[in-house]
């Protein structure tokens, strides 16, 4: 269940069981008082009023001897009230009380001759009418003489005491129930941010490894599931940065080994020449061609560390220019043909027959050209190695192919062929395990800075495939 409908049903369900609660707090209190009032009431009407019902019943003299009357009341804790025509002619109510009481009289009826029993907020009321000489005599003796008589603020009392005890009692129901269903919801809330917090200290302490494991159907599921790809997201990016700066160290160190070797050959020679040692024109040539050669080593290798650190560092020129790609290619064939050739190697160029034009950087695509030879070179693992260029147009695209009649590679391999530092040599050449993984790298980076495209795929040797944008006439 999602959040938002948790909180509103829970809302909800709080508010309808505190209604609950206060209505049958309310109805237990009602039927408290009701019960409280029988009780009171059947207490001052048992044994005192009856007799006191009694007094009234004597005879007309006797009735109006007030004083005599209101002595007899006094043993039952009466005290008498009397009215002539609605004026008072004898009380021995305190003058407030009086008051009270004629309003009282006023809305209430006489039954009969005999005397009337009326019993109102804890007070008991007796009441008698008699005639006299035309005069109404209204005679009333009324119980709980002690206390104040105040008929209208026995029942205020009671109503602000009931209305405080359900006040308090429906306060204390509600924020129960309130705390009830707030803590619940915490419980469901803060559970699954303890655990993303959890998950975060872990990140912070490096371990990407263990998962938020959370099982719910509200919101936090997406937001787990969400958190758990990122932290494996980092993970594998923190796999492959590690897999990278080895292969980057591995890569400086093996140039640095590389360099080494040709140094110390370059450094040998010269000092043959200058010790004497090459004591003839003849060998001090032989000896500077080969110094010659080494330095040549050392530049290629420099060159790659060069471009490598020109791609590190977003810092790569280009100079583009339209391009004529069949004098281009053909020219780059004409001159690795003899160094190929001594390398037991050959090179040829097919190409349509059409005008085919590209917008490149010629110093950069040579480049790209020259690593895809030394690549085939590398690893092509055949004893008469035949590389073939050809260019062709395909859906206005200019179509570069280099291919060799080598044992091509792995189908699994081929799409990691061009990433930084592979090197897929154990599924070609194990011999010429020197590769830096690269080559193809440098050359996948130049290609796509002119919005090109490049693939690798096996087609009776490896085949490398450049598409390349065609220049317009417009841009020409």
């Amino acid at each position: 269940m999602k959040i938002r409908n948790r909180i509103f049903i829970s809302n909800t369900v709080m508010v309808l069981v505190s209604l609950v609660a206060l209505l049958a707090i309310t109805a237990a209190l009602v039927n408290l008082n009701e019960n409280i009032n029988t009780e009171i009431a059947e207490a001052k009407l048992d044994g005192k009023v009856f007799e006191v019902q009694s007094l009234f019943e004597q005879s007309t003299e006797i009735m109006l001897d007030y004083e005599t009357l209101s002595m007899s009341l006094s043993k039952y804790d009466y005290q008498l009230f009397v009215m002539v025509d609605d004026k008072k002619r004898y009380s021995n109510f305190e003058p407030d009380d009086e008051e009270e009481l004629t309003d009282f009289l006023k809305v209430i009826d006489i039954v009969g001759d005999h005397a009337s029993v009326y019993y109102r907020d804890s007070l008991t009321v007796v009441r008698k009418s008699i005639l006299v000489d035309d005069h109404e005599y209204n005679i009333v003796a009324v119980n709980n003489a002690e206390d104040e008589f105040t008929w209208f603020g026995t029942s205020f009392e009671r109503f602000i005491i009931h209305f405080i005890l359900i006040g308090f009692a429906a306060s204390l129901v509600i924020l129960g129930i309130s705390q009830l269903f707030t803590r619940s919801l915490v419980e469901r809330i803060m559970k699954p941010i303890d655990q993303l917090m959890e998950a975060a200290k872990r990140i912070e302490e490096k371990n990407l490894e263990d998962p938020i494991v959370y099982a719910g159907e509200d919101e936090f599921v997406t937001v787990c599931t969400s958190f758990n790809h990122m932290q494996s997201y980092l993970f594998e990016e923190q796999k492959k940065n590690a897999t990278y700066e080895k292969a980057r160290t591995d890569m400086v160190s093996g140039i640095s080994h590389d360099l080494r070797t040709p140094l110390t050959s370059v450094k040998g020679y010269i000092k043959g020449i200058k010790d004497g040692i090459a004591n003839t024109p003849e060998k001090q040539n032989q000896y500077l061609d080969i110094a010659y050669a080494k330095a040549c080593e050392m530049d290629v290798l420099l060159q790659r560390l060069f471009y490598f650190s020109k791609m590190e560092t977003g810092n790569m020129p280009f100079y583009l220019q339209v391009t004529d790609l069949h004098e281009f290619i053909r020219k780059f064939v004409e001159g690795c043909k003899n160094d190929l050739e001594t390398k037991g190697a050959s090179i040829s160029f097919e190409t349509s027959g059409k005008i085919h034009s590209a917008f490149i950087d010629i110093d950069q695509m040579q480049r790209v050209l020259t690593n895809l030879v030394e690549n085939s070179l590398k690893y092509a693992n055949t004893g008469s190695l035949e590389i073939k260029i050809s260019l062709t147009q395909e859906n206005h695209r200019e179509v570069i192919v280099v291919s060799d009649n080598g044992s091509g590679v792995d189908s699994d391999k081929l799409p990691h062929l061009f990433e930084q530092f592979y090197r897929g040599d154990e599924s070609r050449s194990k011999k010429n395990s020197e590769g830096n993984g690269l080559g193809l790298y440098i050359a996948k980076y130049i290609v796509e800075a002119y919005d090109g495209i490049i693939t690798a795929e096996n087609d009776k040797g490896l085949k490398i495939i450049i598409s390349l944008p065609k220049v317009t006439e417009d841009v020409k």
